[in-house]
């Protein structure tokens, strides 16, 4: 059996250019609209790396939110980082 993250995203949403707050709750309503419309799907957030020094605060905001959002058991299986580190893979309930 293939491992999830091996299937291609149905769906990209990328962060860049939106503030802190903007990502978080854009991306959450991105996961949610998506996991009622293609449930099981996999999708690809574009947190970026950060800055150079400065440090990735999009990408860290993110990944709480994909834990509180995994922990609910309802719209988040499950989610990895990319081997970019600018994206994560995100597996929906479905």
């Amino acid at each position: 059996m293939p491992d999830w993250t091996d299937q291609s995203p149905v769906a990209t949403f990328d962060l860049h250019g939106q503030s802190v707050s903007e990502a978080a709750t854009n991306a959450e309503r991105f996961l949610r609209a998506q996991a009622k419309a293609r449930p099981g799907a996999v999708v690809r957030l574009i947190t970026g790396r950060g800055r150079a020094g400065g440090g990735a605060p999009i990408r860290t905001r993110i990944r709480g939110l994909l834990g509180v959002l995994k922990d609910s058991g309802r719209v988040v299986r499950d989610y990895t980082l990319e081997h970019t580190d600018g994206s994560y893979l995100v597996r929906l309930y479905g």
